[in-house]
């Protein structure tokens, strides 16, 4: 459940001209409680061959440019993993994913394009690089913009590319953010103090884990009943099962005060007693322990058919398991056999056996 729960940290420049390095961003990566980051860039370039689209006659070099936004995985905290952009064909941007775009719907129409055609992006210094179309998006706001909006600005001008290529096409040009992602949510304070000794002032260091608080919060609430019930099972069955051995003992108290007249040591008979409950609750463990692992199953179903949490969760018996159940059932044997043995110890076995007879 921890790896799924999307714990991260997020560190997010607050100077432009101080983006988060290449360096920094692997070294973010190589921490012990990293399972993986997702560098995000966001730069301007030209078209080679294409145009951008726009209703501005504007000869700015604003309006000739492109808006290019890389992403490790589109998959995680991009505009399509929270729906505000919907894919409309092909895929979108994966961590293996290579010299690749991902471009709008509209700019596709306006210059021609489909899936796995290629074109090339320049910039400033005349360096180019070539992409493949992998995957076309609408964002629903298109039509929405104002006329007199600069090319780069416009929504049908954002293209998305894999790092390596946003890294091989800028150089040195750094990150805006990084989101370094972990399997352990406990840790996400104490990896955020190791982030800020890399980063220095350069980033705001936040943490986020409320999917992890929101599928931990009903996990909370069984572990919590399940140990209600469990204290009221020990007390319960002390109970019941003292009552049951008192009972026992009650029709054995002549065989006992007959014991203890002729010199058996009160220990010894305790010891027997002892050993006689262990073990019908050894049989009875054995029992049990069957008895839930083959219905183990069975309740995880019950428990969590109509609960959607987005984490697998396997109900199953454990050793410590048994080992609670070894602890607290033996707990409960030893009182109770106290309880039910205490009246006969204490009294005269004269007394006990008169009382029998008469």
């Amino acid at each position: 459940m921890q790896e799924k729960a999307g714990a991260k940290v997020v560190c997010e420049i607050m100077n432009t001209t101080h983006p988060i390095t290449d360096t920094e961003a692997e070294t973010i990566k190589n921490l012990e409680a990293v399972t993986s980051i997702n560098r995000m860039g966001q730069q301007a370039a030209y078209l080679t061959d294409l145009v951008p689209v726009s209703a501005s006659t504007s000869t700015e070099s604003n309006n000739l440019k492109v808006n290019l936004l890389s992403f490790d995985d589109m998959d995680r905290d991009s505009p399509f993993a929270d729906k505000s952009y919907h894919l409309t064909d092909g895929e979108w941007i994966k961590p293996e994913t290579q010299g690749s775009a991902v471009i709008n719907a509209q700019f596709a129409q306006a210059n021609g394009l489909k899936i796995g055609d290629t074109f090339s992006l320049e910039i400033e210094s005349g360096k180019k690089v070539a992409v493949t179309v992998i995957g076309e998006y609408l964002t629903g706001n298109e039509s929405q913009q104002e006329k007199t909006t600069a090319a780069v600005y416009r929504m049908e001008n954002q293209i998305y590319i894999d790092n390596t290529t946003y890294v091989n096409l800028f150089d040195n040009c750094g990150f805006y953010k990084v989101l370094a992602y972990t399997g352990q949510p406990k840790l996400l304070d104490t990896l955020a103090g190791s982030i800020q000794e890399i980063l220095q002032e350069k980033a705001d260091i936040t943490t986020s884990d409320a999917l992890y608080q929101q599928m931990k919060a009903p996990l909370t609430q069984i572990t919590r009943v399940v140990a209600l019930m469990r204290l009221l099972t020990f007390f319960t069955g002390t109970m019941i099962v003292s009552l049951l051995l008192c009972m026992w003992m009650r029709s054995r108290q002549k065989e006992m005060a007959v014991l203890i007249s002729m010199g058996e040591q009160k220990h010894i008979i305790l010891l027997q007693a002892l050993l006689e409950a262990a073990i019908v609750f050894l049989i009875a463990l054995v029992f049990a322990c069957g008895f839930g692992t083959l219905t183990a199953s069975w309740l995880q179903n019950l428990l969590f058919s109509s609960v959607e949490t987005g984490a697998s969760l396997e109900v199953s018996l454990q050793l410590t398991d048994v080992a609670l159940l070894l602890g607290i059932g033996s707990g409960v044997v030893v009182i109770a056999v106290l309880l039910s043995l205490l009246p006969v110890i204490r009294a005269n076995p004269k007394d006990i056996l008169s009382r029998m007879e008469g």
